[in-house]
């Protein structure tokens, strides 16, 4: 089996399945209680947190744990927005958790501008800018698309919202950045960005918050009191453990892994073609590729790939059950396309040769797939 679709999840490190083990078998203790065992098991929450910190230019109370991204982002765009009476600004082009919260917020009152990205994939600070006034209260943009895996200029966009609203809390979406681009929290300008485990080759079910020191927010998650209040609930020692192995060990294979080699052995074969569109150009991470092949079915071609033993996607894992790509429809891509759009992503683990005969087949299928319709 060859599998290119790591953007919807990737597979399980070893030294995180070892921290799995460890904390599920030996040390099994509940972080919140007074003994020595148990305090030992706080300090390897503490010690993850720093890790998780580390890699983004963060400090380690900086950090929250969470069951998700989907939380995460669910938890910044319920607690981040201070002035209840302002509006808020995100992107069209983001993941669900943050649009259907954006959605939410708009059918209890809240004055909701959505900014579509331009033809390349983007969303500018420009065109964030003109979304934004001084009465604006939240913002959130992507960091890096998980539809296309086009990278947006965040401190460019926190740049421009600040000159116009200083005091609007900023979030971004960093789970597909997160470990494959260098990401400074600081350097972006944000005050909450998300990142997830098992896109990095950690465990499902276990997600991290940023939240820049200064910045009160109320807790999502009431209860005990763990993590300084800010989450409570015990904390599932399995996924924060691992979840900080495999983050570090992911970040140090993306460092010498060239994902945009691999994406282009797909541009290169199918880049020049009228009848397909390779959706998304300018900066990119190189992890995600969008392809849309004219006339045909993403279904179809998912299937026609699965038969030859090599996984790909749609989209987002999320929104399957979505018929309509709504970051492709914003980019202004046309249903005779976006209806055959497939979505390839890799991962470190990934190889040259993989690659080449995954284009090879994609190739093969749709060629056969256009010869059967007529089309």
């Amino acid at each position: 089996m060859i599998y290119l679709d790591n953007a919807a999840t990737t597979r399980i490190l070893p030294c995180a399945t070892e921290k799995i083990i460890r904390f599920a078998d030996k040390e099994y203790f509940n972080p919140s209680a007074g003994y020595a065992p148990a305090i030992a098991v706080r300090h390897e929450i503490d010690r993850s947190a720093e890790v998780i910190a580390s890699m983004l230019g963060a400090d380690a109370d900086e950090i929250v744990f969470t069951s998700c991204a989907t939380e995460s982002n669910n938890y910044a765009l319920s607690c981040g927005i201070k002035n209840k009476k302002g509006n808020i600004v995100v992107s069209a082009s983001e993941h669900a958790s943050v649009y259907e919260c954006a959605m939410r917020l708009r059918s209890r009152g809240t004055e909701v501008r959505f900014v579509d990205p331009d033809k390349t994939g983007h969303v500018t600070p420009e065109s964030v800018a003109a979304a934004t006034d001084r009465n604006t209260a939240f913002v959130s943009v992507i960091h890096c698309s998980n539809e296309t895996g086009t990278v947006n200029d965040i401190s460019g966009i926190s740049a421009a919202v600040r000159a116009v609203s200083p005091t609007a809390v900023i979030h971004s979406d960093g789970v597909q950045a997160f470990a494959k681009i260098r990401t400074d929290m600081h350097t972006l300008g944000v005050d909450l960005y998300s990142v997830s485990a098992h896109k990095v080759g950690g465990l499902k079910g276990v997600g991290a918050l940023f939240i820049r020191r200064g910045l009160n927010m109320q807790p999502f998650i009431a209860g005990g009191g763990q993590q300084s209040g800010r989450r409570s609930g015990t904390e599932n020692v399995c996924g924060i453990t691992s979840f900080s192995a495999a983050a570090a060990e992911y970040a140090k294979a993306a460092e010498t892994f060239d994902a945009h080699s691999l994406r282009k052995i797909f541009t290169d074969r199918f880049g020049g073609r009228a009848d397909v569109l390779v959706n998304g150009c300018g900066i990119l991470s190189g992890y995600i590729l969008s392809l849309s092949f004219k006339g045909l079915k993403g279904e179809i071609i998912a299937h026609g790939m699965e038969d030859r033993g090599i996984l790909i996607g749609l989209g987002s894992a999320c929104s399957t059950h979505v018929k309509a790509n709504r970051t492709l429809g914003a980019m202004g891509v046309g249903k005779d396309f976006a209806e055959g759009s497939v979505r390839i992503s890799f991962s470190p683990a990934t190889t040259r040769a993989e690659a080449e005969t995954a284009a090879e087949a994609l190739e093969e299928v749709t060629d056969e797939l256009h010869r059967k319709t007529g089309r």
